[in-house]
């Protein structure tokens, strides 16, 4: 049971590393539109809007 803790301790350790490492990527803009697909869905990097959706 020991065993398991510690490996349970470590994936958290290691999520929370990648999670910090995302987050500063995502501030940097030279990254940003590589890492974030909303920028392409939205339509924000080709320069063209989505037509509005009618309800």
């Amino acid at each position: 049971m020991r065993n398991v803790e510690r490996l349970l301790i470590k994936l958290v350790v290691i999520q929370f590393a990648f999670l910090l490492i995302a987050q500063a990527l995502l501030t940097q803009d030279s990254f940003r539109i590589y890492l974030s697909k909303t920028l392409y869905y939205e339509g924000v990097v080709n320069g063209q809007q989505m037509p509005a959706k009618r309800q």
